[in-house]
């Protein structure tokens, strides 16, 4: 087995520095194929939208347009990631999803998911 080492960290919206660890890039990525490093971090970068999970007030999820089917249906590509104490964020996993969960907002791109 191999040690859990720090791939990178990434300088995300509103300050926020999240490190990605290989064995949760790893998880995310055996759960779900569609991810990759280049998506996960393209998503931290330059969300559309960022909200503070309603199960967990330490948890965020970063989303962006993967693909939009219509005017009023996309796939999003959904980033979720702890936030410590210290205000660091660490990637948890991440995935496809046919819509974005609610929650506070902490950020928007300014484009409206409006169902």
């Amino acid at each position: 087995m191999s040690a859990n080492r720090l791939i990178e960290t990434v300088d995300s919206v509103g300050g926020l520095k999240i490190q990605i660890w290989s064995e949760d890039l790893a998880h995310a990525i055996s759960g779900h194929p569609e991810v990759t490093i280049d998506k996960v971090r393209e998503t931290l970068k330059n969300p559309m939208k960022v909200v503070q999970s309603k199960s967990s007030k330490n948890a965020c999820l970063f989303y962006s347009i993967e693909i939009k089917l219509s005017e009023t249906e996309s796939i999003y590509f959904c980033v979720v990631v702890g936030v410590t104490e210290s205000r660091v964020g660490k990637l948890i996993t991440a995935y496809d999803a046919d819509f974005m969960k609610t929650g506070k907002e902490l950020y928007s791109k300014g484009e409206k998911n409006e169902s």
